[in-house]
């Protein structure tokens, strides 16, 4: 039972991280259909959808030598490796759209 519930804590938390990056894919069209420049928000999708596939991951298929889910953040490579992806196409996109609505110089 409490280990259900640790894996239903880490994946809801990875949830709510994509509920906050879905805000920035929101920001990134807003900006792109009312300034009508080129913002590349649909990268925010990539983030969105690795986080939670690195999360269900982590939370519920990532198990130590007797089958109890891990709970942690390092240590398994896959979901390391997606939450890397995830994070750099994430920082890239927001420095993007950051440049693009504070405006860049020229």
């Amino acid at each position: 039972m409490v280990n259900l519930l640790g894996s239903m804590l880490v994946l809801y938390c990875w949830v709510v991280a994509a509920i906050l990056i879905f805000f920035l894919l929101l920001i990134g069209r807003f900006y792109e259909i009312r300034f009508h420049q080129r913002s590349y928000y649909q990268l925010m999708l990539v983030p969105i959808v690795v986080f939670v596939l690195a999360g269900v991951s982590d939370a519920f298929l990532v198990n130590d030598d007797w089958g109890n889910p891990v709970l942690d953040f390092v240590g398994q490579p896959w979901p390391d490796l997606l939450f890397l992806v995830g994070g750099l196409v994430l920082a890239v996109s927001c420095y993007s759209l950051f440049r693009m609505m504070m405006g860049s110089r020229k």
